[in-house]
């Protein structure tokens, strides 16, 4: 959904990313994110609760937090999950615009080169 919404919306979540972002790699390393967060007084977090963090925002699993990534943890922040932004993500997976989502849908959307969910993983979801 993060990859779904128009740039010119989230305009100042891109700039906060590419602030942090100091070596411009398109990524942020835990480091990044320490000292990304030094200028941001009103947030008080300890290492490891920002280790935890950044884990469960890793969505693809590499150590690092991509923009999609970062953009997606900010979403429900900044009330970003207004009516049309969620049926755009749900039409991104309705493939056949049936209404529905089927199985071999979310197989399609979450077995493609950005997404390597196993079989199971899939029918979990269902």
């Amino acid at each position: 959904m993060a990859s779904r919404i128009p740039e010119d919306q989230i305009i100042l979540l891109r700039q906060t990313f590419t602030k942090i972002d100091k070596n411009g790699d398109g990524q942020l390393t835990i480091d990044e994110l320490v000292d990304g967060l030094k200028d941001c007084k009103e947030i008080k977090i300890d290492l490891s609760d920002l280790k935890r963090a950044m884990l469960v925002i890793d969505s693809n699993q590499n150590g690092l937090i991509d923009y999609s990534e970062f953009i997606a943890a900010c979403l429900e922040s900044h009330d970003y999950l207004k009516d049309n932004h969620l049926r755009q993500a749900f039409s991104y997976f309705d493939k056949d615009n049936s209404g529905s989502i089927s199985r071999d849908e979310l197989r399609t959307c979450l077995q493609g080169e950005e997404f390597l969910l196993s079989e199971e993983e899939i029918n979990n979801l269902l």
